[in-house]
């Protein structure tokens, strides 16, 4: 493969398009100051952008976490990549406590392995993404997107879709709003705050950052020359609007810049 100084994500109905400021080279042999894909890809692991850009709320609070507790450019795109393709209008939204105190991670991944498993019994296969989060006394808690199919109301009402989860409350919302085009949306916005609150803890040291299940679905990925990518989408009969676009500083790459495209046709 040949330099490339952008990756193009396609999700659902939008293009997420990555451009870097210099050109990345995949193999060993690459001119002199130039950047391996190695290289790139670790400085966007480690790539943590101001609160502001990343729209989670309290930048005083945000300042004060380690730099390595941060939630990096790469780990946010991860998830609300998966989110966006396989999330959408009409999905649910589960939140699962505790009624106990003092749950160690061991024991609630168990819980919650537990929990998917006999709503699969009871309901069939579906699709999850899955945050966890401390409750103030310091008991975890799951926040869960998962395409379940519709729940009887009489299950609802006499308890037996709760008691299926058997630890404490269980609250279940339908998701009324949700666009792959849209980062301010307030429950992604809620998911990602609570996805760098669990990784500023240092309980969460060596655990999975969030929990997904294996049948969701993996976004396309291209990379290339910008210019000739975009170039390429045209000649695919695939019409772009831009949506949004930012760009920040970033060492060695001179900078980033990042934009959303609604795919019109």
């Amino acid at each position: 493969m040949n330099a490339y100084n952008c990756q193009a994500t396609w999700i659902g109905s939008y293009l997420k398009v990555k451009m870097y400021g210099k050109p990345i080279y995949p193999g060993r042999m690459k001119p002199y100051r130039t950047m391996t894909k190695r290289q790139a890809e670790g400085i966007n692991s480690n790539l943590h952008l101001k609160p502001e850009s990343l729209d989670l709320g309290n930048s005083s609070r945000y300042n004060s976490i380690p730099q390595t507790r941060r939630l990096s450019l790469a780990e946010r795109e991860r998830f609300e990549n998966l989110m966006d393709l396989n999330f959408a209008k009409g999905h649910k939204y589960i939140t699962l406590t505790y009624g106990k105190e003092h749950v160690s991670l061991a024991e609630a991944s168990k819980d919650f392995e537990n929990w998917v498993k006999r709503m699969r019994e009871r309901y069939g296969d579906f699709k999850y993404l899955a945050v966890r989060s401390f409750q103030g006394r310091g008991t975890i808690h799951f926040h869960i997107l998962a395409n379940l199919p519709r729940i009887p109301r009489e299950e609802l009402a006499d308890g037996t879709f709760r008691s299926i989860w058997g630890h404490g409350n269980v609250d279940f919302k339908q998701v009324y709003e949700l666009s792959a085009g849209d980062r301010r949306n307030k429950l992604k916005k809620y998911l990602l705050k609570n996805l760098q609150e669990f990784k500023a803890d240092e309980r969460s040291y060596g655990k999975r950052l969030f929990l997904q299940s294996k049948n969701l679905k993996l976004p396309e990925i291209f990379k290339g020359n910008y210019d000739e990518l975009m170039e390429d989408f045209r000649k695919m009969g695939v019409e772009l609007k831009l949506v949004e676009s930012r760009q920040f500083p970033v060492d060695y790459l001179n900078y980033i810049r990042l934009e959303t495209h609604q795919i019109i046709a």
